[in-house]
């Protein structure tokens, strides 16, 4: 049986959080995931990502870490497609998953070449040290699809169609757990940000 609380802390324990990007993208998925909608590809994650953290670092007015992109984000939804600080989460996501902007485009996609994977490096340590960043993407990505473990993680990964999938499991335990974890989620974040000050 699968302690999906102990997971969920593992995998954004301060010893594996150098930037916000992992608690943003779990945000995500906490709010956007159910038993019919399992499936996201990285640059609609990326988007939420932007979409959830932009009152936070437009609050903040500066990176929350010094190499977190979140604010630069932001800086450019805001220039780009006329936004203000004060924007709603679902006109952020609008403005960044529709822009045509290549620059802003390209910046909100980059968001995602690390943190899907680095979401689930928690559960194969070993196998991931003294490895390159793009051969733990590759392990990682092919670990989550395998049944060593796989149980464990909250979803797979598809490099391919630069896409996850949410396990089963997962996606049942956050749509009758929703109530409860955005609250979780939000005050990790909380902390996180005020700790960036």
């Amino acid at each position: 049986m699968i302690d999906f609380d102990k997971e969920l802390n593992e995998m954004i324990a301060n010893k594996n959080l150098m930037n916000s990007y992992k608690l943003y993208f779990l945000k995500a998925l906490i709010v956007n995931t159910s038993n019919d909608k399992r499936e996201f590809d990285f640059y609609e994650m990326a988007c939420w990502m932007c979409a959830y953290s932009f009152s936070d670092v437009c609050a903040l007015g500066k990176r929350i870490r010094p190499l977190d992109k979140l604010f630069d984000a932001a800086v450019l939804v805001i220039e780009k497609e006329d936004l203000m600080e004060a924007s709603k989460v679902s006109e952020v996501y609008d403005a960044v998953a529709s822009t045509k902007d290549k620059e802003l485009k390209q910046l909100v996609a980059s968001l995602c070449d690390y943190v899907p994977y680095r979401l689930l490096a928690y559960l194969w340590q070993q196998e991931l040290k003294g490895k390159t960043d793009g051969q733990k993407n590759q392990i990682i990505e092919e670990m989550s699809r395998s049944d060593e473990k796989s149980v464990y993680s909250i979803y797979s990964i598809s490099l391919h169609k630069k896409c996850i999938e949410v396990n089963l499991e997962w996606a049942t335990f956050i749509a009758n757990s929703r109530k409860r974890l955005i609250p979780w989620i939000e005050e990790k974040i909380d902390v996180f940000v005020r700790k960036g000050c």
